[in-house]
């Protein structure tokens, strides 16, 4: 039945391989090109799409996207796929492109007008314009964003709203922020400050802040800070407003308070060194003491000068009052240093005991130090009196110092001895359990032992970790303190058996009986061993040498030890039958199949007897009665007894076949051809029944074989094993139904002529057919038409004679090479306008492209954009859709043919400065030129000194053009300064011995810068007498012009004579009973010759304490003068009262057991009214006492030598411990049965008071000692305590050997695979150690071979002694040999035959390794045919064990064709472009040599993108076996982008502003065609500060490549500060003086917001003396720009006889005029910048056209009473520009002179414009009658 089951699946594989092999045809839409609605971004699209098969058959045809889809703008791809019934599968695709071309529609809010927010200048302001784009998606960006910050004022936004088509809107709306808060001032509080030690006045500093909104703001106060204040209290008052005109105001008041001290100065401090002889030195020193009022001051000293200062640091205070009463102090030391060194004295070393409970002694002991000065002493040591010494020795080091730093040393040591023993502490008795191996146990034990030294030494007998035998053993341990005093104490250690013995039974026993009976006596050993080494009981169930029956039997033994511990083991013994039984089977039966079947049942007999009479199991292959099929079957019989011998017999049954068989053949086949051929292998199954169940079945034709279009006969024929046959036939129809084969080329890329714009292109088409007949191939091109540039589709279709139709297409893309023609204008010269340096410019320039396609053109500057005066250079660039890109450039020079124009001030009229005859004129002439540019230059310079007259200034402007204008003007200098007149400084003199007067000699100097004669005069001539105290002299002088000038000083002259001092004797007084101290009272006198005030002071106040002994009393007395006397007496004290001594009471102390003396510490006190005394004994403290008894006497001694005695007693008592003796080391014989030993020794422990003592020993004798060596440690105690011990060592030797057992001869079976078997033994030995070393030539689980081996073992004990045996193994072999076959073979048939020679493997191994005989049915190299045949092998081993096995051999023709794949392919993309055409080969080959059919995804050739992609081919040979391969074709991008930078930028910073937005372009453009991703770190039109400011750029594409680039934006400061002067002052000097302290305000501000520096030649509240002087500032920003400005300031003495007009004030004869009047009566309004010609100057600061003035002759007598006012050209306009460094703009009313005559009102308006950094007006001026 096997063979019949694999001809079925034969049959089903033939009939499964001929299907359909052609994929169905399918057919998509041409790319789609659409434009989507105005309203929205998709569009449903309708398209078609088709699928046809050859098969006739239902397709299934699915699409990405459906028709009707709704697609969005842009392009998506669509692909189709077509399967059919046979699982084929064919794919189309297309693209779908919607265009938008609906712009978006944007919408901004209207004007939105916001409200400054009161703190801030700006407003976060919100918007949301909005877009609608029909694509749903737009970019929508503003000039500012939502919630951006818009200042002040009103700002545009524009916005614009692109969609992703490129289609866009824009809008744009106003934001408009108003400021609606007044600044907020705030004053500081009032500001209260002292006067300076030397002047009158003080610079103030104040901050008043003003804060607004705007961030701009003018404060101005009546005051400016760091102004001068005198003494008393002013009001400041402030204003601030801002540029909304909006102001707040606040004030303070600044009082300024003399608080002075005067000053006082004392000397360095002094060192002085004492004479040898004494101990006191007078001292001489200087003080003294200035105050800025000129008054007396009162300066003392706690010591006089002279005053004697005892050795030490004494501190001198001096304190100093003026009149005011103000204090001031000084101080100083005086330090006597002594000379000679101090004298220290240690004691003795001390020797003490340690107490009995710690390891350390708190240890007192006195050293002395004395300084033969009586002074302090410095006494430090290195322990203290009292410290806390540990046991041993350490040494104590003194130091004494004195005041002087004289060192004194002395040492001594202390040692503490330790007399208390150790304690020790041992656990209690420890119980442990033996293991279940072994006689002993590591035991852990910790002994604990505690000492006074917190040092110890612990030894046990026994280490903790120690074995310990079964049984119990005791530990002594000693611990040792570093004294050598000890403690000792001991425990047991019990170990307990709690392991039952361990039973050891032979392995299970395989025996053969004898021939001759069924029994057999077995020996065998057991043994049982137990870890305690005591004798067990070991009982079996049956003893060795006992019967055992053929068969099973199992034995259990049972072992107990001494403890009564069990253990058990068993094992079977098996005793085999060798006698084999009798077999007897038929012969070979002949018999004859029935017709109807293929099988006859069959009845034989089979006879088998066993000679034992035993049963016997009788089996054969078939039983009688089974079904025998036709053909010859080999009957096998088996008989085995229960020994498992086996007999065997064999005969054959044939059953003989004589029924013909049946055959039938299908009906007539009709089969398609498939597509690529003219046959088709046609699969059919004819039948043929046999009642043999086998039959040959043979047909004309093979079923699978190729049957050709038309029709053939088949005949077949079926033959039964015995030769009888049958035969049919039947017709097989092969029909053509297969569409012809098309095939076109791969898409064309081809380079148009440089010529044209058309190429003729070659290509090839084919069309094959099945059928061989004549097909039709048309294409919509034919080869070698003309194709243009871009890509065009080529369609192909074949007819074949039977109508079917194919397609197939191509794309042809024809690429233009040839760039486009780009032109440029000619250089372009034109001429500036007049009034501007730019000019738009139109020009040309034209980009054609060969091909007439689209093109890019852009160029630097476009047509219409604004070019400057100079020249620059316009560069173009025209791209093609082809990517060509041409340049040309050329360059627009802008020429400036227009003059600037200059104007320059009128003339101008300065002072002469009080010092000099030249002043600083300051001057600024304007010019403008179209180009923005000029250099203007003038003959002086803004600034030039200029000589008294008159000089005329010419001035040049030239642009860069070299145009040029010029100007002159007149500059006039007035000598109006008053003489310089010079007074000597203070005079501080000396009044003479005798008399209170002096004359003073002084100079004084009086200058003119007129060089004319002066009249100086003074208050005090040169030579005057002066009196003490301190007088004013003043000076004036007068210049032959009447200029006045004054100055002053002052001339002290000082008392020098000093006063008389007187001090009481010295004084001698006793000190009282208890105490060391008294109070003394005495009197000092100081007188003063002048009958003045004096301050006497002393050292020690009359009733000071004073001190045992002697101390000096200073006294000082100083008069107002700052004359000092001293004076110095001393108090003696003197000390009658003795000192009061303590003695200790009787002292008890234990003599050491090994000393006769003892280091005894005690400590006797003694007090004293001193304070100090000197205490001494017979012995020190720590002195060596003797056993017995000694009196100690101490004395002390107070410092006046008075003292007081004392004695005590020291008792020193023996107490000395026993002695113990152990016996010498013990070496003694193990008993032979055991492995311990009883030991019996003596210790002896004497006490030499006869008294008891305890003795105990870690071993007591008697105990059991194991083999081996122990320590015994003994220790003896009397009743006080102490402790001796010893120790000896006890040996016990082995010279027992061991006893060892083998198991008997050991037989095993060999494994069925193996010669060997790992045999398991276990040998035993017992030694009386305990522990053995048991070795064997063979281990067991060793592998032993089929055969017999002997063991032999030894046993070895630890002392060397040994003992041996020996036993045999036996290795039977069982096991048939192993016989291998091949796994079923599957073969392909060659391609020229159905029958194959097969070679094959077989192989039999016996585990004998003995020779085997193989035979097989087929031999290796046999042919076998088409189909599945069996191959049957057997295996005798020499023993005649047999094997069998069995495989199949199956030939099919299956060989599919070999293709081959290059390798993955690696290119690197152009640095051009984005794609590259790749070539590869791949191959295909078929065995039969057949036609192929190869197909790849994609072909050689083709265009591949940058990236991975895959190439799969498939290839098929005519037998529709399929190969496939693929690979990767990887195209690299190795380009990086091309990132460009705009060359570094310049740009100018407005002058308003210190900020710029700056426009740039960058570009980023990489070759793959990809987005790329550029970012830097400022956008185009950033915000950049003024400075320098790097931009860096980076661009990375898709392929991770990155380039950078960076340049630099600068912002230039060009616009200087704007400084600001006052108008020259006029400051009437007081009566009283000729100068004045004047105040002003100067303010610079700049544009970069940064921190300028304003100086002035002046500062605001400095003083002036009469005349006028220039004030100069200089201001300069952070960019180094200057401005400066000046101002005069006129101070006048109140002296006159002059009207002066407008309120001017009269001084000296001179009008001083307020601001903005000049003239001799201050007529005059002034204009300090002067007016144009055509203007004049009618009030401060304002210039009127001439005519506005009014005519002079209009005038009428105001006296006439009519009232009556003339003419004054009531309605006047002008126009005039000029030029000023105030930047706010500024409404006013004012009033000017209308003629010469009335009042008439003028509205100012001006109208500011910027060009540069200036600042232009226009004003005009309406007037009207006053009334």
């Amino acid at each position: 039945m096997g063979g019949f089951s694999t001809l079925i699946i034969l049959l089903l594989v033939a009939v499964a391989s001929i299907c359909d092999m052609t994929a169905p045809a399918i057919i998509c839409s041409e790319d789609l090109y659409l434009q989507a609605p105005d309203t929205g971004n998709n569009l449903a699209v309708d398209f078609v799409a088709a699928c046809t098969d050859n098969s006739r058959g239902d397709v299934n045809l699915t699409c990405s996207h459906e028709s009707g889809t709704v697609f969005h703008i842009g392009t998506e791809s669509v692909s189709c796929t077509c399967s059919d019934p046979a699982g084929h599968v064919s794919s189309c695709d297309f693209r779908v492109t919607v265009t938008d071309i609906t712009a978006p529609i944007i919408e901004c809010p209207v004007t939105l007008t916001r409200e400054a927010p009161s703190t801030k200048n700006s407003v976060r302001v919100t918007f949301e314009p909005s877009c609608t784009d029909n694509s749903g998606r737009d970019n929508l960006t503003c000039s500012h964003s939502s919630r951006d910050k818009f200042r002040i004022g009103s700002e545009t936004v524009s916005c614009t709203c692109t969609d992703p088509a490129g289609l866009e809107d824009s809008c744009e709306f106003d934001v408009n922020i108003v400021d609606i808060t007044a600044p907020i001032i705030e004053c500081p509080v009032t500001l209260t400050r002292e006067a300076p030690s030397t002047k009158n006045s003080v610079r103030v500093t104040f901050e008043p802040s003003c804060t607004d909104n705007s961030g701009r703001d003018n404060l101005t106060c009546s005051h400016s800070s760091r102004d001068k204040f005198r003494i008393g209290s002013e009001t400041v008052s402030c204003t601030c407003t801002d540029p909304a005109g909006l102001e707040d105001s606040c004030e303070f008041d600044v009082n300024i308070v003399d608080m002075t001290p005067p000053a006082i100065i004392c000397p360095g401090d002094l060192d002085l060194l004492a004479p040898g002889t004494g101990y006191n030195l007078a001292v001489d020193f200087e003080t003294a003491c200035i105050d800025n009022s000129g008054g007396d001051v009162n300066l003392t000293c706690s010591h006089e000068s002279g005053a004697v200062f005892h050795i030490g640091t004494e501190s001198v205070s001096c304190t100093c009052f003026d009149p005011a009463g103000h204090v001031s102090f000084c101080d100083f030391q005086v330090t006597v240093t002594d000379t000679t060194p101090q004298t220290i004295i240690c004691p003795d070393d001390l020797n003490l005991i340690a107490p009995g409970d710690g390891n350390n002694l708190a240890v007192d002991f006195v050293t002395v130090c004395t300084e033969s000065s009586g002074g302090d002493v410095d006494l430090t040591c290195s322990h203290q009196s009292g410290d806390i010494f540990y046991i041993g020795t350490e040494s104590v080091a003194c130091t004494c110092s004195d005041p002087a730093g004289h060192v004194s040393t002395c040492d001594f040591q202390v040692t503490v001895t330790d007399i208390t023993a150790p304690i020790i502490e041992c656990p209690v008795t420890l119980t442990r359990e033996a293991p279940s191996t072994k006689n002993s146990v590591r035991v852990t034990f910790e002994p604990s032992c505690t000492d006074n030294s917190g040092r110890d030494n612990l030894t046990c007998s026994h280490s903790s970790r120690d074995k310990f035998r079964i049984g119990s053993e005791t530990v002594s341990c000693t611990c040792t303190d570093p004294a050598g005093l000890e403690d000792s104490c001991e425990f047991d250690v019990n170990i307990v058996d709690m392991t039952p013995p361990a039973i050891i039974c032979p392995g299970d026993l395989d025996l053969l009986a004898p021939g001759t009976g069924y029994n057999l006596a077995v020996d065998f050993e057991t043994a049982c061993i137990d870890n305690s080494g005591g004798d067990v009981n070991l009982t079996c169930s049956h003893e060795s040498g006992a019967v055992f029956h053929i068969g099973t039997e199992s034995v259990s033994c049972t072992c107990f030890d001494p403890a009564g511990h069990v253990s058990f083991c068993d094992f079977q013994v098996t005793v085999t039958d060798t006698t084999p039984q009798t077999i007897i089977c038929p012969d070979d039966l002949n018999l004859i199949a029935p017709g109807d079947g293929n099988n006859l049942a069959v009845d034989f007999v089979t006879v088998c007897t066993e000679s034992s009479g035993g049963d016997v199991d009788l089996t054969c292959s078939h039983q009688s009665g089974d079904i025998f099929y036709i053909g010859t079957e080999s009957v096998a019989c088996t008989c085995s007894d229960p020994a498992g011998h086996v007999s065997t017999c064999d005969f054959q049954v044939t059953v003989t076949d004589i029924t013909a068989p049946i055959i039938e053949c299908p009906v007539t086949l009709t089969r398609e051809a498939p597509s690529t051929k003219n046959s088709v292998r046609v699969t059919f199954e004819p039948s043929c029944t046999d009642n043999s169940g086998r039959d040959n079945l043979t047909c004309s034709h093979s079923s699978r074989d190729k049957f050709r279009i038309g029709s053939e006969t088949v005949s077949c024929t079926c033959t039964d094993p015995a030769g009888l046959e049958d035969s049919c036939e039947f017709d097989v129809n092969i029909v053509d139904m297969t569409p012809p084969a098309i095939i076109c080329p791969g898409d064309l890329d081809l380079l148009a002529p440089g010529t044209g714009y058309n190429l003729a292109v070659d290509f090839e088409t084919a069309c094959i057919d099945n059928s061989g007949g004549d097909v039709n191939l048309t294409c919509s091109h034919e080869s070698g038409a003309v194709f243009h540039i871009g890509t065009e589709s080529v369609s192909c279709t074949c007819f074949d004679p039977a109508g079917h139709v194919s397609f197939c297409d191509f794309q042809v893309t024809v690429t233009d090479t040839t760039p486009q023609t780009i032109i440029c204008p000619d250089d372009l010269n034109l001429i500036a306008p007049g009034d501007g340096n730019n000019l738009a410019v139109d020009f040309v320039t034209v980009c054609t492209e060969s091909s007439g396609g689209d093109v890019d053109l852009t160029c630097s500057h476009q047509s219409g954009d604004i070019f400057y005066i100079g020249t620059e250079s316009v560069a173009c660039t025209c791209s093609d859709p082809a990517g060509h890109v041409s340049t040309c450039d050329f360059q627009v020079t802008v020429t400036d043919i227009t003059a600037p124009i200059i104007e320059c001030p009128v003339t101008l009229t300065r002072e002469a400065p009080s010092t000099k005859n030249s002043v600083r004129v300051t001057f600024e002439p304007s010019c403008t030129d179209n180009s923005g540019r000029d250099n203007l230059t003038c003959s002086h310079s803004s600034r030039d000194k200029f000589r008294i007259g008159s000089e005329t200034v010419s001035c040049t402007c030239t642009d860069p053009a070299g145009l040029e204008d010029s100007c002159e003007f007149d500059v006039n200098i007035v000598d109006m300064t008053p003489p310089a007149i010079i007074c000597p400084g203070d005079l501080d003199l000396l009044a003479p011995g005798t008399g209170y007067n002096l004359a003073v000699d002084f100079e004084t100097a009086c200058i003119d810068n007129s060089g004319g004669d002066v009249n100086l005069t003074c208050s005090h001539e040169s030579g005057a007498v002066f009196h003490i105290g301190t007088e004013s002299v003043s000076c004036t002088c007068f210049d032959p012009a009447g200029h006045v000038s004054f100055c002053d000083f002052q001339v002290t002259v000082t008392d020098t004579t000093p006063q008389t001092i007187i001090c009481p004797d010295d004084l001698n007084l006793i000190a009282p009973g208890d105490g060391n101290n008294l109070a003394v009272d005495f009197v000092t006198v100081c007188t003063e010759s002048s009958g003045g005030d004096v301050d006497l002071t002393c050292s020690h106040q009359s009733g000071a304490i004073f001190y045992i002994g002697t101390e000096s009393v200073a006294c000082t007395c100083s008069d107002p003068a700052g004359h000092v006397s001293t004076c110095d007496f001393q108090v003696t004290v003197t000390d009658i009262t003795a000192p009061i001594i303590e003695c200790p009471v009787t002292l008890t102390r234990e003599a050491p057991s090994t000393k006769n003396s003892v280091r005894v510490t005690f400590e006797p006190s003694c007090t004293d009214n001193s304070g100090r005394d000197n205490l001494t004994c017979s012995h020190s403290s720590r002195d060596k006492f003797r056993i017995g008894s000694e009196t100690v006497s101490c004395t002390c001694t107070d410092p006046a030598g008075l003292e007081d005695s004392c004695e005590f007693d020291v008792n020193i008592v023996d107490t000395t411990p026993q002695t113990i003796i152990c016996p010498d080391d013990l070496n003694l014989i193990a008993p032979g049965d055991g492995n311990n030993l009883a030991v019996d020794f003596v210790t002896v422990c004497t006490e030499s008071s006869g008294g008891d003592v305890d003795l105990t020993c870690s071993h007591q004798s008697g105990a059991i000692f194991h083999i081996g060596t122990e320590s015994v440690a003994c220790t003896c105690s009397d009743p006080a305590g102490h402790v001796s011990t010893c120790d000896f060592q006890v040996t016990v030797t082995d010279i027992t050997a061991p006893i060892i057992e083998c198991p008997v001869t050991l037989t095993r079976e060999a494994p069925s695979t193996k010669n060997s078997v790992r045999v398991t033994f276990e040998p035993s030995c017992t030694d009386n150690s305990g522990r053995d070393n048991l070795t064997c030539s063979h281990s067991s689980r060793d592998k032993f071979r089929i055969g017999s081996e002997t063991v032999s073992c030894t046993c070895t004990d630890p002392v060397g002694l040994e003992d041996s045996c020996e036993f045999d193994v036996n290795i039977v072999d069982m096991t048939p040999p192993a016989i291998i076959c091949p796994g079923d073979l599957d073969l392909l048939a060659p391609g020229t035959g159905y029958n194959l020679a097969v070679d094959f493997e077989t192989a039999c191994i016996d585990n004998s390794r003995g020779d085997v005989n193989l035979t097989c049915s087929h031999e290796s190299g046999a042919v076998f045919h088409i189909g599945t045949e069996s191959v049957s092998c057997t295996c005798f081993d020499p023993a005649g064990h047999v094997s069998f096995c069995d495989f199949q051999v199956t030939v099919t023709d299956t060989t599919p064709p070999t293709i081959i794949c290059p390798d993955d392919l690696n290119h690197m993309a152009p640095g051009d472009g984005s794609n590259l055409a790749v070539d590869f080969v791949t191959e295909c080959t078929d065995s039969s040599g057949g036609d192929v059919n190869l197909t790849c995804s994609h072909q050689s050739g083709a265009i591949f993108h940058i990236g991975t992609q895959s190439v799969a081919c498939t290839c098929s040979d005519s037998a529709g076996h399929v190969s496939t391969c693929d690979f990767q074709v990887t195209v690299t991008d190795t380009t990086p982008p091309a990132i460009i930078c705009s060359d570094d930028v310049h740009r100018t910073a407005p002058s308003d502003g210190n900020t710029l937005a700056v426009d740039f372009v960058t570009e980023c453009t990489d070759s793959s065609g990809g987005d790329v991703n550029f970012t830097c770190s400022h956008q185009s039109g950033a915000i950049f500060h003024i400075g320098t400011e790097s931009v860096s750029c980076t661009c990375s594409n898709p392929a991770g490549h990155v380039s950078f680039c960076d340049f630099q934006v600068t912002v230039t400061d060009m616009t200087p500060p704007a400084i600001i002067c006052p108008e020259d002052l006029d400051e009437l000097a007081p009566g009283t003086g000729n100068n004045l302290a004047v105040d002003f305000e100067t303010t610079c501000t700049d544009n970069s917001r940064g921190d300028v520096n304003l100086t002035c030649s002046h500062e605001s509240g400095a003083v002036f003396h009469t005349g006028t002087e220039s004030v100069s500032c200089t201001c300069s920003d952070p960019a180094g720009h200057v401005s400066t400005c000046d101002f005069q300031v006129t101070v006048t003495a109140d002296v006159c006889d002059r009207e002066c007009e407008n309120g001017g004030v009269c001084h000296g004869g001179v009008c001083v005029c307020p601001p903005g009047y000049r003239g001799d009566n201050c007529q005059h309004p002034k204009c300090p910048r002067g007016c144009p010609s055509s203007m004049t100057c009618v009030g401060v600061n304002r210039c009127v056209p001439i005519a506005f003035a009014g005519p002079r002759n209009g005038r009428t007598d105001n006296n006439s009473g009519s009232g009556r006012r003339g003419t004054c050209f009531p309605l006047v306009s002008y126009n005039q520009r000029i030029q000023t460094s105030y930047i706010k703009p500024v409404i006013r009313n004012i009033q000017i002179s209308c003629g010469t005559f009335g009042l008439q009102t003028c509205n100012s308006q001006r109208l500011e414009y910027t060009v540069a950094y200036r600042t232009v007006y226009r004003t005009s001026y309406r007037c009207g009658w006053s009334g």
